[in-house]
């Protein structure tokens, strides 16, 4: 995995939204992570500039968001 990418256009938008916000269509579903037996998170990631992206579905609201995991995040 290359770290330290640089994320698209669309893949920038979408880090640190909600995870309400539906994935743009470059990401591709890479897996699902449960927690008694509910749906925690899903990662993705960006076929486009090779961004991993969380899902997080769990938590609290504020914490449900769209996590970039691979790129400086400033």
């Amino acid at each position: 995995m290359e770290l330290w990418i640089q994320p698209c256009a669309q893949c920038a938008d979408l880090y640190g939204q909600s995870a309400i916000a539906t994935p743009h269509d470059d990401l591709t579903p890479n897996g699902v992570g449960l927690v008694k037996d509910t749906r925690a998170e899903e990662h993705y990631t960006c076929v486009r500039c090779g961004a991993v992206f969380a899902r997080i579905l769990a938590g609290a609201p504020t914490r449900q968001i769209w996590m970039l995991l691979n790129a400086g995040q400033h």
